[in-house]
């Protein structure tokens, strides 16, 4: 039996001896890693940054003054035309103050239409003054007119209605915002991070590629504003570069994230 101890021992410790003398195997060295372009891109000799899709135009709008919704002739999705009348509210002051300016008017001119003929009963002074009182009901009117467009929200451009806050009715409060507007049929890009050290690069009419992710399209376009006023980002000082589009993509909407590389060499 101790022999047989013998014997196994001995085994153990050769094969622990030949484990200890074996070379240890060196792993590979690893990969060199190297930054890539964002997904989409291909990067040439430019300037990258992040961006988002924005509409060429929008607007908030809201009345000057307080009072009752009339009527709301439009409603959140609608396509509209410049000039449509969206929203009016009551506002009887201003509509009674332009009925009382149209007849002064009209007074004014039949007063006129006296005077005016050259007779020797009637002073040339006379005629001035019916000129006069004519020119100031017309100014008149004009002003009454101008106030009561303050009870209609007329589009100022075609858009989308985006959104629709207020419902016949309701009472809207001066500058309270009642709908929104937005041009989503001329979608621009407009960088969010461009750091100060790469703006001086970037020139109106520069060419840009344009990485939608969401949509996954890669797109065309080029520089049309650079903004003169920096943003601070994060700590670091940025710039922002609007980007109009040479071709909408289909399904591009308002605040979708891109990358851009503005190619300015």
């Amino acid at each position: 039996m101790k022999k047989l101890f013998w014997m196994a021992s001995l085994a153990l410790t050769a094969t622990l001896a030949a484990c200890a003398s074996a070379p240890t195997a060196t792993p590979p060295p690893a990969a060199p890693v190297t930054e890539s372009a964002p997904k989409g891109l291909i990067l040439s000799d430019g300037v990258v940054a992040s961006a988002e899709a924005l509409p060429a135009q929008d607007t908030q709008m809201s009345f000057a003054v307080s009072a009752s919704v009339k009527e709301v002739f439009v409603k959140e999705g609608d396509t509209i035309k410049a000039g449509q009348t969206l929203v009016t509210i009551y506002s009887p002051d201003l509509e009674l103050a332009v009925t009382a300016a149209e007849l002064d008017a009209q007074a004014a001119e039949l007063e006129f239409q006296y005077w005016i003929p050259a007779r020797h009963d009637r002073p040339p002074e006379r005629r001035q003054q019916a000129v006069a009182e004519l020119e100031e009901a017309k100014a008149k009117l004009e002003t009454a007119k101008a106030k009561f467009t303050q009870t209609s929200l007329v589009a100022p451009f075609d858009a989308v209605v985006v959104d629709v806050q207020i419902q016949p009715g309701q009472f809207a409060q001066a500058g309270q915002v009642i709908i929104t507007l937005a041009d989503l049929a001329h979608m621009q890009i407009k960088t969010t991070d461009l750091s100060e050290k790469d703006v001086p690069a970037v020139k109106i009419g520069q060419t840009a590629n344009i990485y939608v992710e969401s949509l996954d399209v890669t797109i065309t376009g080029k520089v049309v504003k650079i903004s003169p006023i920096s943003e601070t980002v994060g700590g670091d000082v940025v710039f922002s570069v609007t980007i109009e589009l040479n071709e909408q993509p289909a399904g591009l909407l308002w605040g979708m994230s891109a990358e851009v590389e503005i190619q300015t060499k």
